[in-house]
């Protein structure tokens, strides 16, 4: 296995890299934040790295290198001097696995790295035989995004059961936020999950005509999105009465991916609106924002699991939505179209056309 240190005392380092050296591991070892990013490029399979450090500090290292898109689900853990339930709480906030307290033995390190590990290891087996099966999804980054929810629930959870007899209310109350977050993440990846090979199943082995009431499987998806980013008054929907031949279930969830993309790439007081009309024997969907938008380029590209410009918007999860919505519309015969950014870049609407059933 190989193993980053990043520590700037020369002595910690020395020691850490010839204790993980005995025991039959490979190691990298950087003196400061810097160098260590260059070093996790390499992909180690585990980075041990101080929090006070000049220059940037190990929280920073640890928001950086889960920036780096080759370098996130790789396991991290904290050594530092200063336990305290506030740096361990906003560590596991950034997706931190562990902390080791100084001094520390050589135990306390074999230990850490053992247990992250055997926790680690089952689910990306799985996640990798995930991936082999389906290797038109094999640019997602599942295993980053599958287990990053559960540090802040296994943390926090951990945390609390350490320190039951001492822990304030106010500290609990934190850290059960930290909980609540990371469970509600893992759910909402759970459900995209489950809605995207409900439909590739379906693609294979279609269930038959469908139909349903399209504005109010419209609002239900819009509203519920809204309502998740406290945004009810920034949302406006307007649709003309229809059915289209496409199960509630699924179009609500493609409704809900598009509104959730356009609530997240527009700040709260923005407009998005959901407006849908039937002409000609279609029913357009549109939802529009006022965020930066796609050039015409990415529009052309924009099929399910392609990101745009992760570093500037901070993109999290699968790109399971376009993915998602492409799949319910095409299975009632209809199309997903994108309209780039107006004049001055900003804007974006995404379409739903389908036929219209009257």
């Amino acid at each position: 296995m190989t193993i980053l240190v990043i520590e700037d005392e020369f002595a910690v380092r020395q020691t850490l890299v010839d204790l993980l050296e005995l025991n039959g591991h490979s190691v990298l070892a950087a003196a400061d934040g810097i160098e260590g990013l260059k070093l996790a490029e390499r992909r180690p399979d585990l980075i041990l790295c101080d929090i006070q450090m000049p220059g940037m500090d190990g929280f920073e290292v640890v928001s950086a290198i889960q920036a780096l898109p080759n370098c996130r689900g790789i396991p991290f853990i904290f050594l530092t001097a200063r336990a305290g339930r506030g740096d361990q709480r906003r560590g596991m906030a950034l997706g931190a696995d562990d902390y080791i307290t100084k001094p520390f033995t050589e135990r306390d390190i074999i230990d850490a790295i053992t247990a992250r590990l055997r926790r680690q290891q089952p689910l990306r087996e799985r996640v990798e035989q995930l991936l082999d099966e389906r290797r038109r999804e094999a640019g997602a980054d599942w295993s980053h995004v599958l287990t990053t929810p559960l540090n802040g629930v296994l943390g926090g959870l951990q945390l609390i059961e350490a320190e039951a007899d001492t822990i304030k209310p106010g500290e609990l109350k934190e850290l059960l936020g930290i909980v609540r977050a990371g469970a509600e993440r893992q759910w909402a990846l759970t459900r995209k999950l489950i809605m995207h090979f409900e439909l590739e199943r379906l693609r294979t082995a279609p269930a038959g005509p469908a139909s349903c009431d399209a504005p109010a499987a419209i609002a239900a998806g819009a509203m519920r999105v809204a309502e998740e980013a406290g945004r009810t008054q920034d949302l406006t929907v307007r649709c003309d009465p229809s059915s289209v031949p496409i199960a509630e279930g699924p179009l609500t969830a493609a409704v809900a991916e598009l509104a959730e993309n356009a609530f997240q790439f527009s700040k709260p007081g923005e407009a998005v609106t959901v407006s849908a009309a039937c002409r000609g024997g279609r029913y357009r969907i549109e939802i529009a924002d006022h965020g930066p938008g796609m050039t015409e380029g990415q529009c052309a590209r924009a099929i399910g699991f392609t990101k745009f410009d992760q570093s500037r918007h901070n993109q999290q999860g699968l790109g399971l939505g376009l993915a998602i919505a492409r799949d319910a519309v095409e299975l009632a015969g209809g199309r997903l179209l994108f309209e780039p950014a107006g004049p001055g870049g900003r804007g974006l609407k995404v379409c739903l056309d389908l036929p219209c059933g009257g």
